[in-house]
């Protein structure tokens, strides 16, 4: 099979999709039957058959993982799924390099793919890297236009650039009231005011304001309850916060051939 046969368009899966910090797997089904707007093509693919591997995901044991996915890689050179899991569990052992490394090397060889692009930003975010970040939330749009969740981060992004924005303005001078408005305004969306005193929900008492957005704590194999995770009040940044959230989703890649 040609690297160009290898190649195919991705459907997202149903399952839940966190916008912050889920560790994919790749949910593996018969393309065959999807709509046309999901699949440019179609192609048939099978799970991705790594239970250890996924297992020690599950457990955060990262370095466990690591050397499984490498061994399995040294195995199995063209499994784009087992390079996607290696990347993301290298950003979770903080090797943001090495992870935007591989990351950049499978949208190099599957550009087509919207979620290597998707975890680019989150990294490039991380390093304060936006402009970076926006282009690769924008490729991800582009390579799959119903991919929701890059919509998502992009609109984030989009919220923290007008901040720096606001801030650079400030700083260089500007007096306009609307500019400190509207800073507040986008601080806000992350990090609520707290609720005044004696509130109409008849609450005793003022209790913070939960943020408005939340994301599973990790990603497991199986479907099941989920940790929220919440970002702190001064850790404004798209995402869900600086510590190193990753948005992804399960989706349907192309099965790697030997």
């Amino acid at each position: 099979m040609t690297h160009r046969k290898a190649r195919t368009s991705l459907q997202l899966s149903c399952r839940f999709a966190s916008r912050t910090l889920a560790i994919a797997t790749f949910a593996f089904a018969a393309c065959a039957g999807m709509s046309g707007a999901a699949l440019a093509q179609t192609s048939t693919a099978t799970r991705d058959d790594t239970p250890q591997i996924d297992s020690a995901i599950a457990n955060k044991d990262w370095n466990a993982a690591l050397t499984q996915l490498d061994a399995r890689i040294a195995s199995n050179p063209r499994d784009v799924q087992a390079k996607f899991k290696r990347a993301t569990v290298l950003a979770r052992l903080n090797r943001d390099d090495d992870a935007i490394a591989a990351f950049t090397e499978i949208t190099q060889a599957y550009p087509e793919l919207p979620e290597p692009y998707n975890n680019l930003a989150a990294l490039y975010a991380k390093k304060g890297r936006y402009e970076d970040a926006r282009a690769a939330l924008e490729t991800a749009v582009k390579a799959n236009p119903g991919y929701a969740l890059a919509y998502d981060n992009l609109g984030d992004l989009y919220l923290r650039l007008a901040s720096e924005s606001y801030k650079r303005a400030q700083s260089l001078g500007s007096k306009s009231p609307l500019t400190s408005q509207r800073i507040t305004a986008i601080q806000n969306i992350y990090t609520p005011p707290k609720k005044r005193a004696g509130a109409a929900d008849g609450a005793s008492g003022a209790g913070a304001a939960v943020a408005p957005r939340t994301a599973a704590d990790e990603w497991a194999p199986a479907s099941g309850p989920v940790s929220p995770a919440m970002p702190a009040p001064d850790e404004f940044s798209p995402f869900g916060g600086p510590t190193g959230p990753l948005p992804t989703t399960p989706y349907v890649a192309p099965k790697a051939q030997p």
